[in-house]
């Protein structure tokens, strides 16, 4: 009986570890970036002993905050071109070296400060500036880039310690903030990420907007007016109040877009998804994206009419999502609802370049 229990015992041990060990190194390796705020934590305590650890704490605690926001919006923005950032040392003296892309990873090139407050904030400003349409922001204005870059990096920083976001509102958003179109546009992207379509609507579109445009023949004045009505249309879609009719189609030069929210319990029970697919397919046919809209709980019915009219409309599924989004009651007092978005491009739209 000795001998059994021992055997056991050492066995289920074994098992035990070898399987965790596993389990963590699949989990690792599917979620690098988690690995990376791992050896952060381990290289915070080991500079206390070592200080060339510091060097290891700074750059992986960068690369761990920054690599797992851009996991998190890559899920919902397509055809990003960097898939990770690496941070590379350059000593005090050097004179300042540009960051470059090199087979989808961003190299930021960074010169140690000793507040890593600081360091954080640069590293993500500079992320941000490159990161996020490379294509578009040539043809935009300087107000319209400054307050994208601006609000994207704002929302990398917010769900960090309050020091962090203190240091990026007086090192970057206090200055820029002074000028009128920059919190103008500031604002009225806060109120579009508030009912979820900045990065899946506003930011995609921009993107595809890029690829169109890019090293061709373009109008920029034509570019700069249609990112403000595009800024303005979603700006007033985000004020809508439950059950609301609005503009529901954005019929730009670049961008041709349709939204449709997909909900009312009226038309689910009584019309059924027959309803919906006739509006989809009463789309002009010039149309490039349509972005379905409702509640978690019909998510089965928003994939039923996607599937119905996916091959007469000519569409392809990017992607789907389930997300928190903040709506407007009937007296305009904001709620928070289980949303759903799926996502689906013409498989006729042409791009330049890709």
């Amino acid at each position: 009986m000795d001998f059994n229990f021992n055997f056991n015992f050492n066995f289920s041990f074994w098992t035990v570890t070898t399987v965790t060990l596993l389990g963590l190194f699949i989990y690792y390796m599917k979620n690098p970036e988690k690995f990376e705020k791992l050896i952060a934590l381990i290289s915070k305590y080991l500079k206390i002993i070592f200080k060339k650890f510091d060097y290891s704490y700074i750059k992986f605690d960068l690369q761990g905050k920054i690599n797992d926001y851009l996991k998190k919006v890559s899920k919902k923005v397509k055809h990003i071109d960097i898939r990770k950032i690496n941070i590379k040392w350059i000593r005090p003296e050097d004179q300042e070296i540009k960051d470059y892309i090199e087979n989808g990873e961003l190299i930021i090139r960074l010169k140690k400060g000793e507040n890593q407050n600081e360091n954080i904030v640069i590293a993500s400003m500079a992320f941000i500036s490159c990161a996020f349409l490379k294509k578009a922001k040539s043809y935009v204005s300087k107000s319209q880039r400054e307050s994208i870059d601006l609000y994207a990096c704002y929302d990398l920083l917010k769900e960090e310690k309050s020091e962090i976001l203190d240091q990026f509102v007086q090192d970057f958003m206090k200055e820029k903030m002074d000028d009128i179109k920059i919190a103008e546009y500031f604002e009225k992207y806060h109120e579009v990420d508030k009912v979820g379509l900045f990065y899946p609507v506003f930011i995609q579109e921009l993107t595809f907007l890029g690829e169109k445009v890019f090293a061709i023949k373009r109008d920029s004045q034509k570019i700069y007016e249609e990112v403000t009505s595009l800024t303005n249309y979603l700006f007033k879609y985000s004020q809508r109040k439950l059950n609301e009719e609005t503009i529901s189609d954005f019929n730009g030069h670049y961008c041709k877009f349709a939204l449709r929210i997909i909900g009312k319990k009226f038309k689910i029970d009584n019309l059924g998804k027959k309803t919906y697919t006739n509006n989809l397919e009463r789309l002009p046919k010039d149309f490039e994206t349509v972005y379905l809209i409702g509640s978690t709980g019909n998510k089965e019915f928003i994939g039923e009419v996607f599937n119905t009219c996916a091959n007469r409309c000519n569409l392809l599924k990017m992607t789907d999502e389930h997300y928190k989004a903040k709506i407007k009651d009937r007296n305009g007092n904001e709620f928070e609802v289980d949303a759903y978005m799926l996502i689906a491009r013409s498989n006729k739209v042409v791009v330049y370049h890709q």
